[in-house]
């Protein structure tokens, strides 16, 4: 079986094309496991600095890896796509067709509605499916559900004002995404998804489509370490990973440490990864929560990747995901795995990930309140964290079991590729 993937990432060819590689991802992980299935045939494709489809080979990987062209590629062009909300993705298309006739593939994997992949699917004749990871269109509607757009642009410099770089730019690409990613549902053929949200959302946006159930394959690095309670540490310790995104919840953390700060004083730090002092979202975050200058019990550490952030998180007592719109957060179900307490906002494909209660607790979106208080249980109670903890990583061990998972994707390979030749 011939399996073509257009992904986001160079997955393991990661090491060969790019300086930034420390942070691996689940495709990868997929990828590894795959691999070891002799009846798979494997090509990924995926954008890169340059001018023609090349292929690129690995040693000891059976992969076959085909860099194409990204745009926008010149200062210019990326300032044009910037100030003018242009996507350029039609001038991809012929590259990925280029790469569907080199390799003949028997089906074809897209990972995600929010890239431009599955623009080609009008035109092949080739079994395909595309792995829901998030919806645009949804979380259009989420968008300003922490922070107003427009007191977000408040904050933004001259000099990004001049880029093109600001948020208001940002979403008005987004925007233009969301309207791609509409047409993409009205004509795709196959799903692979995880929750009840996602397929609750195919189900409406993509009626004429199949959709299939898989879980995600998580990285090695979360497979290999166990949390476990530590009672003589100083602080008490909460962990968030999120993206600068408006509405990832920066807002919420802010308000919610502000609470307990003022219950637990100097014995309290919120730890966020993702997201590093100065940004624009920042000091729009720290102005919605009234979040002062004198208050410091949220500390914003920037990027880390692999075992880096694995160990801040078996350095924390608590993963809280304070985020207004998710799928299935990785963040979250790695957190699970380590064997962590988490506590999590009620929103989107969140619930199907664990039992409320059972393998962590949900709380509604933009309530500081209930937050605040759900930490300090945890915070009066290891006894229940630990439980949480470890109900947690016995889901996860169970639900993100790698080969488990390649061999159910096998079989959902082969009832699409069946039902297309019927």
């Amino acid at each position: 079986m011939r399996i073509l993937w257009f992904s986001n990432t160079p997955s393991l060819a990661a090491k060969k094309v790019s300086k930034n590689t420390a942070g691996g991802s689940w495709i990868e992980s997929l990828e590894k496991e795959l691999s070891t299935f002799p009846e798979i045939e494997l090509a990924i494709a995926f954008k890169h600095v340059a001018l023609e489809v090349q292929e690129i080979e690995i040693e000891d990987s059976k992969t076959r890896y085909f860099m194409v062209p990204q745009y926008p590629n010149t200062k210019l062009s990326k300032w044009t796509s910037r100030c003018f909300a242009n996507l350029y993705y039609e001038k991809s298309i012929p590259y990925y067709l280029k790469v569907v006739d080199n390799f003949q593939p028997d089906l074809i994997l897209f990972f995600g509605t929010e890239f431009d992949y599955p623009m080609i699917i009008p035109q092949i004749n080739i079994p395909s499916i595309i792995w829901f990871q998030g919806n645009l269109t949804v979380y259009n509607e989420m968008y300003e559900s922490g922070i107003r757009l427009k007191k977000a642009f408040s904050f933004e410099s001259l000099k990004r004002i001049a880029k093109c770089s600001t948020v208001y730019h940002e979403y008005r690409l987004f925007h233009k995404r969301v309207q791609r990613e509409k047409q993409i549902f009205k004509f795709a053929e196959n799903f692979i998804g995880r929750t009840d949200w996602d397929k609750r959302v195919v189900q409406i946006m993509a009626p004429q489509a199949n959709y299939f159930h898989s879980e995600e394959a998580l990285r090695e690095p979360f497979w290999k370490h166990i949390w476990s309670f530590q009672p003589n540490r100083k602080k008490f310790i909460v962990t968030t990973v999120i993206r600068g995104l408006l509405y990832k919840g920066l807002e919420t953390v802010y308000k919610t440490s502000a609470l307990l700060e003022d219950i637990l004083g100097d014995d309290f730090e919120w730890q966020v990864v993702g997201i590093s002092e100065g940004t624009t979202y920042v000091k729009a975050a720290r102005n919605e929560a009234g979040y002062g200058k004198e208050r410091n019990g949220v500390k914003l550490l920037g990027s880390k990747f692999g075992e880096d952030l694995v160990h801040q998180l078996l350095n924390a007592n608590v993963y809280v995901h304070p985020s207004h719109i998710e799928n299935s957060s990785n963040a979250v179900q790695e957190a699970m795995l380590l064997g962590m307490p988490v506590i999590a906002t009620n929103v989107g494909g969140t619930p199907s990930l664990f039992n409320d209660g059972e393998e962590g607790i949900l709380v509604q979106s933009k309530d500081p309140y209930a937050m605040a208080g759900a930490i300090l249980e945890l915070v009066k109670s290891p006894d229940k964290a630990i439980s949480i903890g470890e109900r947690a990583r016995n889901l996860g061990m169970n639900r993100n079991d790698n080969k488990k998972i390649c061999t159910e994707l096998i079989d959902t390979f082969n009832q699409v590729i069946q039902a297309k030749n019927k």
